[in-house]
């Protein structure tokens, strides 16, 4: 596969409503610590409408379009808004790019959609979310043209910037009233980020990695 298509963006979704199963309960436990708890509930409900939704055989601009909708339509969550707004943003980038979408311009999406989460989420880079993760998984894959290698620096990356960001404050959402607090733990959306990444985009790592922090 060189060429990202619907089919391809409908079979990612299939892989994420499924892991759900095993991530909803860990991430609603790692968001009890910062926020509502409901994180992992929040995504399994988000995903399983988006998996739901028959994009294959779409343009990329129809299928993120759609997908964007579906997932206004299911949540009305802080991380459910700005993941809709992330989709529509994809959707309109894509109306100016060739359709498949060669592997090699999947950096151009992400930044597409890290822009429009940091507009509607009045944030910044730097604030400790999850779109310092997007941020990060966007630079490390940019310019690459092969799928293994563009999946391999995915996970990389979303496991870097956990780790990069330990020890530093959040500075927006609920987390934000206990500085402190938050300065040893994981931001719930970029954990979430990186939990998915690591059993979707490169599902065989899964055996090697089950040592490390879920």
């Amino acid at each position: 596969m060189t060429c990202l298509t619907s089919n391809d963006l409908w079979h990612l979704l299939q892989r994420a409503a499924n892991a759900m199963t095993i991530l909803e309960e860990p991430l609603n436990a790692a968001d009890r610590e910062l926020g509502d708890g409901d994180t992992g509930t929040m995504l399994t409900r988000l995903l399983r409408a988006l998996a739901g939704v028959d994009i294959r055989g779409t343009s990329l601009t129809e299928a993120f379009g759609t997908l964007a909708s579906a997932a206004g339509e299911s949540t009305g969550s802080s991380l459910g808004t700005l993941l809709s707004a992330a989709l529509f943003a994809m959707s309109q980038q894509t109306r100016s790019h060739t359709d498949p979408l060669p592997a090699s311009e999947t950096a151009i999406l992400l930044r597409s959609a890290r822009d429009a989460m940091l507009e509607l989420g009045k944030s910044r880079l730097g604030d400790k979310t999850i779109i310092d993760s997007v941020d990060a998984v966007a630079a490390s894959i940019d310019g690459l043209a092969r799928w293994p290698d563009i999946a391999a620096a995915t996970v990389e990356a979303a496991e870097a910037v956990l780790l990069r960001f330990r020890g530093r404050p959040c500075r927006v959402g609920r987390a934000r009233m206990w500085p402190e607090k938050s300065q040893s733990l994981d931001d719930p959306g970029m954990v979430t980020f990186e939990a998915l990444l690591r059993r979707i985009v490169l599902p065989e790592l899964c055996g090697r990695r089950s040592e490390m922090p879920k």
